[in-house]
């Protein structure tokens, strides 16, 4: 008896994933993504800002500047980019500042 398989969809795995800002959409299916962190000092104990800028790939363009968004690690698409798009979070202020009304000095 032969029976025809259905062909499996194989999901990407989710590896590490990481939260961060969009900086920039000026690049076809890439941004940059900003993430912030914090790490104390080794000797003095005070707490240091960090910030790792990510190039990421958004196959379908979702992202704008300004927006919250999940990232998660992949094969490397190029030399910089092996970060992919998981989803949108929160919209950013662009879309915010568009919609409120400019207030006129007399």
């Amino acid at each position: 008896m032969s029976t025809a398989a259905a062909p499996k969809k194989v999901e990407t795995p989710v590896l590490r994933t990481l939260r961060g800002v969009v900086t920039s959409t000026k690049t076809l299916k890439t941004i940059k993504v900003k993430i912030e962190y914090q790490v104390r000092h080794p000797k003095y104990g005070k707490y240091l800002s960090r910030r790792t800028v990510l190039q990421v790939h958004d196959e379908k363009s979702l992202a704008k500047d300004g927006d919250t968004v999940d990232i998660a690690e992949c094969r490397p698409m190029s030399r910089t980019k092996h970060h992919r798009l998981v989803k949108v979070i929160t919209r950013g202020n662009a879309a915010v500042k568009a919609e409120e009304p400019s207030e006129q000095i007399k």
